[in-house]
């Protein structure tokens, strides 16, 4: 399974401000809802208090600020989805229940899976333990 971000779907507590650490930098997220198009939104600031993305409406199937270029956004694609592939909008009634934004970051080997004997990417059975080879621990 991919990680995904949590976030409050019960407009009457909205909006959910919370901070999340993606790929080492700290943004501050907004989920409103907009009732008008039935859709929640985000909007984004960076450590700095920079607004990068306003009120982005979260679409089913689309990354967040996909249409929006920005290098301060964060590096880590996030995708509005459901991994059960049974929703068909992402409005009031879907939202934080089966569809959610996902870190689109998937494991070639598998271990998003949920199965224990998948080793997660990058890790190599046969490297050794330690960050030396013979020469440099004996220089």
């Amino acid at each position: 399974m991919r990680r995904y971000i949590p976030a409050e779907n019960d407009v009457p507590q909205l909006p959910d401000i919370f901070e999340i650490r993606l790929a080492d930098t700290l943004y501050t997220f907004r989920i409103d809802y907009n009732t008008v198009m039935d859709k929640y939104t985000v909007s984004i600031w960076d450590s700095d208090n920079n607004l990068l993305l306003t009120q982005q409406p979260l679409i089913l199937g689309e990354l967040v600020g996909f249409d929006l270029p920005d290098k301060r956004l964060p590096l880590v694609d996030i995708r509005v989805m459901d991994e059960t592939g049974q929703a068909t909008d992402s409005g009031q009634g879907d939202f934080g229940n089966t569809v959610k934004m996902y870190l689109d970051v998937i494991d070639p080997n598998g271990s998003e899976t949920g199965d224990p004997t998948i080793k997660p990417l990058g890790y190599d059975p046969d490297e050794p333990t330690d960050d030396y080879t013979d020469e440099e621990v004996s220089s």
